[in-house]
């Protein structure tokens, strides 16, 4: 017993001593391919870089700590994001999927810094690379909108975001498959009888067409003309008693404003009634009309309210549940 005592002991002191030598010219590898890795990135469009970088983990991990993160890319959609302090850290044994913390916030600018965020914290786990077939999912905590987002502030929000397998081909082929979870939007403002809080906001969606980096309006346009379509295959909403379950497609039109042809399943239609004629959008005898159809085309849903389904959808700057035409959609400014 006491010769198999010490022969077990001896072989974990070895296995010990080999996993070491294994964390450590792992670790040796990382750092000399650090600089290649990212050269080789930057000529497939997207740019990291950072101030300094220090590695550790051991024994159960691989940890990158970044200081001065910054990492940008141009397609498929154009994004920057950057942070003071960011880790990544995975399984010495399995080096295909990184998590990520930024424990002191990040700051994110989208579609060539016309939109961006300042989150709080941002986490999640990535692919590497994030080629075609990678994947990267998103938490982000606390996030105040800057540029478009000016005004709107988001308790929490998750996306995820995966290339196909194989690069589009076509215009009409997907870019990007995005999902997203948005709790506790907060408006500057909101037309009467909704409050300034939409309480979920969530959707699964696929991009398709090129997108090709360039100012937002010309961007916007070159992907519109060469079919850019935005298929939602399922979108949730629920806004005080409003609560929409939609899919469908979106687009744009000629003067890059919102083409839309949903079909939704939605309660609470009389309160969006209510809410054009507060916003100024929609005449109170036009609302009469529009109330009157809506209701009677509702049916009693399971949970005793009524609802209707019908196709939503939005042209010539109007938008419209069924045939009635509910409200005019401010002009968006892309410039």
């Amino acid at each position: 017993m006491r010769r198999i005592a010490w022969g077990v002991g001896g072989l974990a002191v070895l296995l010990a001593a080999a996993y070491t030598g294994y964390w450590f010219y792992l670790a040796g590898v990382i750092r000399e391919q650090m600089t290649p890795w990212v050269e080789a990135r930057r000529a497939q469009g997207v740019d990291i870089k950072w101030q300094a970088v220090h590695i550790g983990g051991f024994p159960l991990a691989i940890r990158l700590s970044f200081d001065r993160f910054d990492a940008a890319a141009a397609k498929p959609l154009p994004y920057d994001m950057n942070a003071t302090d960011i880790a990544f850290w995975s399984a010495p044994w399995d080096l295909r999927q990184w998590h990520f913390s930024a424990p002191d916030g990040a700051r994110v600018d989208l579609l060539l810094s016309s939109a961006g965020f300042d989150a709080k914290t941002l986490d999640g786990t990535v692919s590497v690379p994030l080629q075609p077939g990678g994947t990267a999912d998103i938490d982000a905590d606390g996030l105040d909108g800057r540029g478009v987002a000016h005004g709107l502030g988001i308790d929490s929000v998750h996306v995820a975001l995966q290339q196909p397998a194989t690069p589009p081909r076509t215009d009409h082929d997907p870019t990007l498959l995005v999902s997203f979870d948005v709790k506790g939007a907060h408006l500057r403002g909101a037309p009467a009888p909704f409050g300034t809080t939409i309480q979920d906001f969530a959707a699964t969606a696929t991009i398709d067409g090129t997108i090709k980096p360039a100012p937002l309006p010309q961007m916007l346009d070159a992907w519109r003309k060469e079919g850019g379509a935005i298929d939602i295959a399922e979108a949730h909403l629920a806004w005080d008693r409003l609560d929409i379950d939609a899919n469908g497609t979106l687009a744009l039109d000629d003067d890059l404003q919102p083409l839309a042809a949903l079909t939704a399943t939605v309660k609470g239609q009389n309160e969006i009634v209510d809410a054009a004629v507060s916003a100024g959008a929609l005449p109170e005898g036009d609302a009469r009309m529009a109330r009157t159809i809506l209701d009677m085309i509702a049916q009693q849903g399971d949970d005793g309210r009524k609802q209707i389904r019908l196709p939503i959808s939005a042209q010539n700057r109007r938008l419209y549940l069924g045939p009635a035409a509910i409200a005019k959609i401010p002009t968006i400014d892309w410039r």
